[in-house]
């Protein structure tokens, strides 16, 4: 499927229309391979690096939606990953520690609830970002995908090729339209930015300066009809003066993983029906409560075992089964702990 790097734009995308799916396309491609074909296939599979065309049906459902939708991109990890609910988070390149902090907190919480985070791998807050849900147990909770302006076997910048390893290995995603081994090109960032917004319900922008990147993604997240959502930072920090612009034009303050699950709507139909509370569905637990709930099993699970699956300390397990069988997600028995049916 590598092969159709090679290709312009235009004439993937009619190979792509002619065959259907890219799978298909790279077969016609690779009937007759040239040296450089066969060495390119081969890196390709070396790497774990896949495609996947606009016409086929793995193809990530919110990217056709946007108004450029990549006619074909170049994958490593699990691109149903891509399927599942996430939010954008990024920012400046030169971040603040208080910045990093922020990013970190945010897209660690946010996975904790089962969303996943998008960003660009980029120094400073897109990095922190990816460790935030990287953080702790990998997992648990929402993945991370991190959508490159350069090929996948070309990791920009190259101080975090580790980080883009860790992120395949704990199931995550990395995603690029350029050609597997492409050199990273200044004007591909900006143009990558659109499929980071089109990944996302929303966009969260953490520190920006006033020619940030990062206010791209969030115009483009508005042009998709994204919701912009922006965290405030102090007056006459240069990485203020972007997030406050976005805010003065209506972007949704953070301060919190709340606000950001507010700002999209997502607790609208458990507040909804609150009055009712016979037939509510209790609200997945988040954070080291959901730790605790993913190592019980639907068989009886030892206490034990419970705590070594969790990564939680041996105190705080037991207070969190309590918690847990009250609210109804766990059943103790004599052998230990089974999961009950959520929902």
């Amino acid at each position: 499927m590598c092969l159709l790097g090679s290709c312009s734009r235009r004439t993937v995308f009619g190979m792509l229309t002619r065959f259907g799916n890219a799978e298909q396309a790279m077969q016609h491609l690779s009937d007759s391979p040239t040296p450089s074909s066969e060495s390119l296939v081969s890196e390709c599979k070396e790497q774990q690096i896949n495609s996947v065309g606009y016409f086929d049906d793995s193809f990530p459902p919110l990217l056709r939606e946007i108004p450029d939708p990549p006619v074909l991109l170049y994958f490593r990890g699990d691109l149903n990953v891509a399927k599942a609910r996430a939010v954008a988070i990024v920012g400046s390149r030169r971040s603040t520690a208080a910045g990093v902090n922020i990013a970190e907190h945010l897209a660690e919480e946010l996975a904790g609830t089962g969303i996943g985070v998008v960003s660009g791998l980029a120094r400073g807050i897109d990095s922190a970002a990816h460790r935030g849900v990287l953080r702790g147990c990998k997992r648990l909770g929402g993945q991370t995908i991190a959508v490159l302006g350069s090929g996948i076997g070309r990791i920009y910048p190259r101080l975090n090729s580790a980080l883009a390893h860790e992120i395949v290995l704990s199931g995550g995603l990395l995603l690029s339209e350029y050609a597997p081994f492409a050199s990273p090109q200044r004007h591909q960032f900006p143009e990558r930015n659109r499929l980071i917004s089109g990944l996302s319900l929303g966009v969260v922008v953490v520190e920006a300066s006033e020619r940030s990147g990062s206010l791209i993604t969030a115009r483009l997240g508005l042009e998709q009809g994204r919701e912009v959502m922006a965290v405030p930072g102090p007056v006459g920090s240069a990485n203020s003066p972007g997030c406050h612009r976005l805010l003065k034009q209506g972007a949704a303050l953070i301060e919190g993983t709340g606000d950001i699950i507010e700002a999209l709507g997502l607790m609208a139909d458990s507040d909804s029906s609150s009055s009712h509370s016979d037939s509510v569905k209790p609200a997945m637990p988040v954070g080291e409560l959901r730790q605790i709930l993913e190592s019980v099993r639907f068989e009886p699970t030892t206490f034990d075992e419970i705590v070594d699956g969790s990564c939680v300390s041996t105190e705080r397990v037991t207070g969190y089964l309590v918690e847990l069988e009250l609210e109804g997600f766990v059943q103790r028995l004599a052998e230990g702990y089974i999961r009950r049916p959520f929902g």
